[in-house]
């Protein structure tokens, strides 16, 4: 009987484990080019896979590429762009690989992948180089990467509360477990983001279609195991030496970053500023780390100051924004 027992109580635990995972995953959906096209938008294939992405204003304009951070797709700017497009710019804005629509190719997802996404965006639109690239969160130590290692091919740097400093929460450790990782990331994180986008829609800090944007792209097969391989195999808090790189170079440097973030804590900064001598700082007073689309009009100003700086002085400029 006490056996009997045992193996119930086993076969619950495994069914309790394995069963959500087995339900989620047959509910997702596969984004091949049938569901792409389905979707609409504009797609570019690249050696890595297919990328979507939005291309506005004239192609004679001077190009700003946007780089969106880990888990949420390129729709965090939309509150921007119409302010850089007003400002007479070319946008572009694009879904990293695993993320938004476009394609979700196994990985790893490592420095050397964000660097050849974004080569293949600047090449496969044949943009002439250098350009102008903006980056939110794990967007902007994307973009840094890409400059310390093709610096001919930037002109200047705009980074909001980018990563690169931080230290690792301890739930790491967690989720680079093989079999137990792929769990949580799968059960676990898409919810987790998703709530806490709800949060912010539903308190008014959020646009109300944010939430709906992100569960249509969640839908598909593949956003979870982006952000877990993202996790297992990009430094994203150890990002000093790519930093330290570009501040040997002569590209304007421009950071945008609240000093309430708890997502990118704000005292990164302190680090970065002995990195980059050619910083520039921007403090967005009691901001956290959703200041791209909260304050999206005081972030859309400071980056328009940070794309006409074509200097490389070694100045450190503190501004205050309430």
């Amino acid at each position: 009987m006490k056996k009997i027992l045992g193996y119930t109580v086993f076969a619950i635990i495994v069914t309790s484990i394995i069963g959500p995972y087995l339900y989620i995953n047959n509910q997702l959906k596969i984004l091949d080019a049938s569901a792409q096209s389905e979707l609409g938008g504009l797609y570019l294939r690249t050696k890595e896979g297919v990328l979507s992405y939005t291309r506005d204003g004239s192609k004679s304009a001077p190009v700003v590429i946007l780089v969106h951070g880990f888990s949420t797709p390129k729709f965090v700017w939309d509150q921007i762009t119409p302010l850089l497009l007003a400002a007479n710019y070319q946008v572009i804005s694009f879904d990293h690989l695993g993320r938004g629509f476009s394609d979700r190719p196994f990985g790893p997802y490592d420095a050397a992948l964000y660097r050849s996404e974004l080569d293949g965006l600047i090449d496969g639109l044949n943009l002439t180089t250098p350009l102008s690239l903006v980056g939110y969160s794990m967007g902007g130590g994307n973009i840094v990467d890409y400059a310390a290692s093709r610096p001919e091919r930037v002109n200047n740097l705009v980074l909001i509360a980018p990563a690169g400093y931080s230290k690792p929460p301890s739930s790491l450790n967690i989720m680079k477990l093989p079999l137990i990782g792929d769990w949580l990331a799968l059960v676990m994180a898409r919810g987790y983001v998703g709530e806490a986008i709800k949060s912010e829609v539903e308190s008014g800090l959020a646009p109300s279609d944010m939430l709906y944007n992100f569960n249509q792209q969640a839908a598909y097969a593949g956003y979870s195991e982006a952000l877990l391989s993202t996790l297992r195999h990009y430094p994203m808090h150890d990002l000093g030496e790519r930093y330290k790189i570009v501040g040997e170079t002569n590209i304007p440097v421009t950071v945008i970053w609240g000093t309430d973030d708890e997502s990118v804590p704000f005292s990164g900064l302190h680090s970065m500023v002995m990195d980059v001598p050619q910083l520039q700082a921007v403090m967005v007073k009691n901001g956290k780390h959703n200041i791209t689309y909260t304050q999206a009009d005081l972030v859309a100003e400071q980056i328009l100051i940070g794309l006409q700086r074509s200097d490389s002085g070694h100045s450190y400029n503190l501004q205050t924004n309430k």
